[in-house]
């Protein structure tokens, strides 16, 4: 299919598209004007062939990753050699070489115990004989450090929630879903929350890592945990997991039939592995729905994510079928994936067309932070769909934050909340305090297709840089703690934030001064603090 920028006049309105009542019917009329004007419509792609697993191609990392570490340009080294590893033919002495060379990468950082694992992968994967004396060595040596190897947490354990709600496993009884016709669905205090308490600890229905090597060759393709000695796919060269567990679990849920997509070149698209994964459930567990009990690791409750349909443009509706078309043409032309699960292609296309539409507004990008003094640097790993996070509303000024442990997403009040109060988060960081309103209304209607109706809006908040000032001497006296704190090796972090949360539970409603705004933001920076890090493996 095209895009719709290709189509010079397609004649075709949204309204148009919504008056045939049915998604199949939308996708059949705009693949059907598409195929007009272009009727070869997956020519291009399949004429790149199917990209399997090449030596040569993994010949020519591994001597940049040895080049790399030569040069002791570590990051770079390491990326080669995991990329290298990808690539090269499973049970080769490419693929042993390939780990042998990581091996060194680790060694020379001190990751002993992750060294020892690519040596013996190494020696699984047919290392040649006469170079196994040199990889010996450095297991001894390896083993000789094991006991004194620095470990850095990427993050804390995961903490637990208070109160377990009976009727949404992931979430406190502190909130319940409520719905009504004017907002829809939302997530409502049914008590006082203070700020910093826990309201839900949701798992992802299922993750996309980053497309950028220090993503993809860094981090699992299932948890989104770090990872320094990633093991690859059988067939595929794109998905790389922390664990065989991992590696296990992705290929029985969705990556069944998404590895044959990635041989065609595909990227790993969160909407596919959704209804891939949605698909195998189905077939497993039956039709177990009542509505009783809310589970955010079910497909049913991820088929109610919102869409917002019926305020989509034509371009939006083109992309969607466009995606439902080539996913549905590859699986059933290269994959035996309708074999397997019974599904109809029909139900294939509605399943994905309707998943790209609610997907494209829902998934929550993944992040891991480092903090100094009083600043945090942010670093995305990926994207997820959380389900539950999904009906959050949005507000300018949310009343909630987030905090990533892997792809645990914990979900933490960022200033009392009182009973009967919506609960919200701040939609891809459109927050008052940085966009003038006029933006925020254009990006939010762009992306998520409403008009925003929170304080910040309809009382229309200047920016932060005409903020009231409010208590500069407090502030300062704030951050002088907290810069104490974070550079002092016996820092009390518990003890700091117990500090912050009284300064948080002070503040006063309605537009927040400067100082207000930087007490709460040094507060979810500090809740954040115990999640995903940015560690300093390059050093």
């Amino acid at each position: 299919m095209l895009s719709p920028g290709e189509i010079e006049d397609p004649q075709i309105t949204s309204e148009q598209l919504l008056s045939l009542k049915s998604d199949l019917k939308i996708i059949g009329m705009l693949e059907e004007l598409s195929n007009k004007h272009c009727p070869a419509p997956f020519k291009d792609i399949e004429a790149g062939g199917k990209i399997s697993k090449c030596n040569d191609t993994s010949l020519k990392l591994r001597e940049e990753g040895a080049k790399m570490l030569r040069q002791k340009k570590y990051q770079k080294a390491i990326l080669a050699f995991t990329e290298s590893i990808a690539n090269a033919e499973p049970g080769s002495e490419y693929l042993g070489l390939a780990y042998g060379g990581r091996s060194e990468v680790l060694f020379e950082r001190g990751y002993y115990k992750e060294c020892l694992r690519d040596i013996q992968r190494a020696k699984e994967n047919n290392y040649p004989a006469e170079m196994i004396g040199k990889l010996e060595d450095r297991k001894a040596q390896a083993e000789h450090n094991l006991p004194n190897q620095e470990t850095q947490k990427y993050h804390e354990n995961l903490p637990n929630i208070p109160n377990i709600n009976p009727k949404i496993p992931c979430a406190s009884d502190s909130i319940e879903i409520q719905s009504n016709s004017e907002s829809g669905k939302q997530v409502v205090a049914i008590k006082d929350i203070p700020a910093g308490e826990i309201i839900a600890i949701e798992q992802p229905y299922v993750v996309a890592v980053g497309i950028g090597p220090s993503q993809k060759y860094l981090h699992c393709h299932e948890c989104l945990e770090l990872c320094y000695n990633l093991i690859p796919c059988q067939k595929c060269r794109t998905a790389l997991y922390c664990s065989e567990e991992c590696q296990s679990r992705a290929f029985e849920e969705y990556h069944y039939s998404e590895c044959d997509l990635c041989q065609y070149d595909f990227i790993e698209q969160i909407s596919v592995k959704t209804v891939l994964r949605g698909v195998k459930e189905s077939a497993s567990n039956g039709t177990q729905f009542d509505g009783t009990v809310y589970r955010s690791d079910r497909f049913e409750e991820v088929q109610e994510i919102e869409t917002n349909k019926e305020k989509r443009t034509v371009r939006e509706f083109f992309e969607a079928a466009n995606e439902a078309c080539i996913y549905t043409y590859f699986l059933k032309k290269y994959s035996d994936f309708f074999t397997k699960t019974g599904l109809s292609e029909e139900r294939l296309k509605e399943l994905l067309f309707h998943q790209y539409l609610s997907t494209s507004s829902s998934k929550i990008s993944v992040e891991k932070t480092k903090k100094s003094s009083v600043n945090t640097e942010f670093h995305v790993m990926g994207d997820a769909l959380y389900p539950f996070a999904s009906l959050l509303k949005h507000d300018c000024y949310a009343n909630l934050t987030t905090s990533f442990f892997g792809s645990s997403l914990v979900l933490r009040a960022a200033k009392d909340i009182k009973k009967g109060e919506s609960c919200s988060l701040t939609y891809r960081n459109y927050n008052f305090a940085e966009f003038p309103k006029v933006v925020r209304t254009h990006q939010l209607w762009q992306n998520f297709h409403f008009n925003c109706k929170c304080d910040a809006c309809e009382n229309n908040w200047p920016i932060f840089d005409c903020l009231n000032p409010g208590n500069t001497e407090q502030y300062l006296k704030l951050v002088e703690t907290v810069q104490k704190a974070l550079e002092s090796p016996s820092g009390d972090a518990s003890g700091l934030l117990k500090t912050v949360t009284k300064k948080v539970r002070a503040l006063s409603s309605g537009e927040p001064t400067k100082v207000d705004v930087n007490i709460k933001r040094i507060f979810c920076d500090l809740l954040k603090m115990p999640g995903n890090k940015i560690l300093e493996f390059y050093l």
